[in-house]
Order: structure tokens, then C-alpha cells, then sequence
């Protein structure tokens, strides 16, 4: 088994120099993920002089391990989007997304990323009343959809299922190696600041008009308050030998898995928790247990943003930096709100207004955010260590991950005290990161506990 993502192992990424030099560009983008190569594709479309940074190397991050689903059927959201910011923004979303699947097809035309139209299937296996409530809101808004019930998958009986049609699915690394081709691209570069119109990176500096910051975690978060505005959560992913099957399927029962298929390689995705609660179990074990699958190639794991109201902030960065622009919070949707971001932020800076819905600025007084302070203060305050190299709260250890983590902001460390995932960016070199003089001392410590009980 590879602990590694299936994509990874069928694409050979293009390398890219490291910035050496200070200079100058009309738009610069950071981030190297899907999100930062569809803007500066885009940018280049328009003639816009851009270039892009990334930290690490491009595709090498969250966008590597997506199970790369196009769609624009968000699980049951559509009826949540209605009743909390009416029918006009309901088809706004579904516009943009239905538009993004548009984009991604043209480029299936024009280059091998592996594109498929198929259909998307939401379903449950526990209750029909939450998909007949999606189905009335989608014929609210005009929009045609279907039932299903019943999935090509032994071992899962479903209650209902509501199907999207002219949906699609990719190979993501594919896409982004064939984008990046013309695009001036420096890796290992890690932009530390930014002020006004000037990005500091590897002791040099890049002067721009206008900045997007396509990052997975924004690279400034105090500025534009992101570090109350989003929370991360985890899911793990499988891919096996198996079956092909035309389309994809997502179950919106809680605990709840997905599934698609590339090749002859059956994928699922689930096992999803915020970062820093209680991983119980392997997902190995977990897809073991229910489906009886024994022989599994690949397994992997990946982090999204989320915003209190699940909609993403797509628009200005904050309402101090005029030139400045942000791309983050997609949930599991990132590859279709990457799109997205794509030709509303190339819009916006050619001078068009941005979409309300997705502006970081709308009103965000939600009860996620009490949700979010809090953990930050709960855990703030406590005396556990080691802490993250963020904002000081007190970390957590995954024994199923082996890993340590931030319950308020997602932040990853491994047991030396690496940083896994942001917006943590610093090492700890903390000695108390080290699974033997923390877990197993606590495990010790309670065992002589019980015998002293005794």
C-alpha cells in the first residue's frame, strides 16, 4: 500500500526555479495549488502580466490529494442557502458553480486531464425527508434534477438519492501540469510579508499592482480576521482495484462516505473530523470492517477550510488593502470553487464588482464564529503543552495520525514538532513533541494511578 494519493503516481509535475532576483509584475499570485494556476492561467488568457509563487512545489499541497469531484451539487445545500439568503443568492451559487463545470469542460477539450462528464448523486441511507426538501429547493430555482435509488456499490442500500446530470471528475495533477506550461512559476519561495505593494520572499522582494493570495490558509490572517472566520477538518481517502463506474456518489449522512471512480481504481473518501477532535479509528480499518475490502493500493488524507456559513470568500482580502485579493474556505468543493475564483477575481481586478455572496466582508456574526472564539480561549488558557506555533493554543495528540493538533485553527505538527499544515508556519523545537515523553507518559501515568486505586 502507497501512503501516497493515486495522483501523485500518475504525474511527473514540471519543476520551476527559485526566486533570485527582486522584481516587479502587474499581479502577482501566491500559491501554487489549483486555485493560484487557474488564476494565472486565466491572468494570461487576458494578457495580464502575472507571476506566481509557490512555497513548496506547485500541485504538491492540498491539491494533490482532492478526489477532484466538478460538481456543483454541495451536498443538501441548496435549501440552507435559501432560507438564510434568499432564492437571487441560491441561483448566484448555482450559476457560478454550473459555470465552473462549463470552464473544466472546454479545458477537457483542449488537453488530456482525464475529464468525464457524469452525473453527481447526493443520497441517504437513513432518511428521505432532507433529500426531498434539496429537490424542492432546486425546483425553486428552476434547476432539473432526478431520483435515485439504488448505487452500483455492494454493501450500501440507499433511502433516496438525488441526481445532478452533466456533472464531471479529472485527474487534478494532470490539469495543473498542462496549465502551468507558459506560466512564470518560482518554487521554494516562500513569501514571509506583505506591505502595501511589496511581497517579501527569500530576502528579495516583488513589487505588484495587485496580489491574490490563492494560499490554502490566507497568508495574513489577523488582517481580515480569518483566524475567526474559518475552521479545518480532516477526511481520508482509499483507492482500490475495482469495478469502473460512470458517476459520482456522496452520501450526507452523518459519518458519511464518497465514492468515484479512475481507471479501474474504486476511491472513497470519509472518516471527516475538525481538526483536533478525537480521530477514533483508521480509515483502513474503518473501510475493512464495512465493505470487507482487503487489498488497498493507495491511502492518503487532506484538510479543508471552511467559513462560518459555509460559502466561501472569494473577493477583497479586507477592507484596509484595495489590491488585494483572497481565494479561500471551499469545503470539499475546492476544485469547483477554484474555478470560480478564477474569473471573479480576473473580473474584479480588470474592474468589474465582485459577488456579494462570496465577498470576505459580508456579514459573518454567526454562531460557528462563538464556536470558534471559544475553542481558541478554552484552549488558549489551559496549561497542556506542547502549543502551536500560531497563536499559542495548546495542541492535541492524534494517536491514529500520530500527529499533534491545533483544536482552534487546524495548525499540524509531527512528533518532532514539523508543521504538517498551516497557518502555523514556524517548527517547534519544543522536546516535549515526542509521542514517548507525552502520550505514552500520560498512558504510564494512569496505569500506576489505577494500581494505586487498587
Amino acid at each position: 500500500m502507497k501512503d501516497s494519493s493515486i495522483w501523485s503516481n500518475t504525474v511527473n509535475l514540471k519543476k520551476f526555479p527559485t526566486l533570485d532576483k527582486n522584481i516587479k509584475t502587474k499581479v502577482l499570485v501566491i500559491g501554487g495549488g489549483i486555485t493560484g494556476i487557474l488564476c494565472a492561467y486565466e491572468l494570461k488568457k487576458r494578457n495580464i502580466d502575472c507571476i506566481l509563487v509557490e512555497r513548496d512545489t506547485i500541485g504538491k499541497g492540498i491539491s494533490k490529494n482532492t478526489t477532484a469531484f466538478i460538481t456543483a451539487q454541495h451536498e443538501l445545500l441548496y435549501q440552507d442557502i435559501i432560507k438564510k439568503h434568499g432564492i437571487k443568492n441560491a441561483k448566484t451559487y448555482l450559476r457560478l458553480n454550473l459555470r465552473a463545470l462549463h470552464e473544466y469542460r472546454k479545458l477537457g477539450d483542449t488537453f488530456d486531464i482525464d475529464f468525464q462528464n457524469c452525473s453527481s448523486i447526493m443520497f441517504s441511507s437513513e432518511s428521505k425527508s432532507t433529500i426531498l426538501k434539496e429537490k424542492i429547493a432546486l425546483d425553486k430555482l428552476g434547476y432539473k434534477t432526478e431520483f435515485v435509488n439504488k448505487l452500483p456499490l455492494k454493501d450500501i442500500d440507499i433511502k433516496l438519492g438525488i441526481k445532478f446530470n452533466r456533472q464531471g471528475k479529472l485527474n487534478p495533477l494532470k490539469l495543473i501540469n498542462v496549465l502551468s506550461n507558459d506560466l512564470e512559476i518560482y518554487e521554494h519561495t516562500r513569501v514571509e510579508n506583505i506591505k502595501r505593494n511589496k511581497a517579501y520572499a527569500n530576502n528579495h522582494i516583488i513589487e505588484f499592482d495587485k496580489v491574490i493570495i490563492a494560499s490554502h490558509y490566507p497568508l495574513i490572517d489577523r488582517t481580515g480576521l480569518y483566524f475567526l472566520k474559518l475552521f479545518q477538518r480532516r477526511s481520508y481517502v482509499v483507492a482500490l482495484k475495482h469495478r469502473s463506474f460512470s458517476d459520482t456518489y456522496c452520501s450526507v449522512d452523518v459519518d458519511g462516505m464518497y465514492f468515484r471512480s479512475y481507471g479501474n481504481y474504486l476511491i472513497i473518501g470519509g472518516n471527516d473530523r475538525n481538526v483536533g477532535r478525537e480521530c477514533k479509528c483508521s480509515f483502513i480499518d474503518k473501510i475493512k470492517k464495512l465493505y470487507k475490502y482487503e487489498n488497498i493500493d493507495y491511502y492518503w488524507s487532506n484538510q479543508d477550510l471552511i467559513t462560518i456559513d459555509q460559502i466561501p470568500y472569494i473577493g477583497k482580502y479586507d477592507i484596509f488593502h484595495k489590491n488585494w485579493y483572497v481565494a479561500t474556505g471551499f469545503d470539499l468543493w475546492g476544485f469547483t470553487w477554484a474555478m470560480v475564483s478564477s474569473f471573479v477575481l480576473i473580473d474584479m481586478i480588470e474592474g468589474k464588482r465582485g459577488i456579494k455572496l462570496l465577498s470576505p466582508q459580508r456579514f459573518w456574526i454567526k454562531k460557528q464564529l462563538f464556536v470558534n472564539i471559544g475553542n481558541t480561549l478554552k484552549n488558549m488558557i489551559t496549561f497542556r503543552r506542547p502549543r502551536c506555533t500560531h497563536l499559542g493554543v495548546a495542541l492535541k495528540y492524534n494517536k491514529v495520525d500520530n500527529t499533534y493538533e491545533c483544536p482552534a485553527h487546524g495548525s499540524r505538527f509531527d512528533k518532532d514538532g514539523k508543521v504538517l499544515n498551516g497557518p502555523a508556519k514556524r517548527n517547534s523545537d519544543s522536546t516535549i513533541f515526542n509521542k514517548e515523553s507525552v502520550f505514552d507518559n500520560m498512558q504510564k501515568t494512569k496505569k500506576s494511578r489505577n494500581i494505586l486505586n487498587e
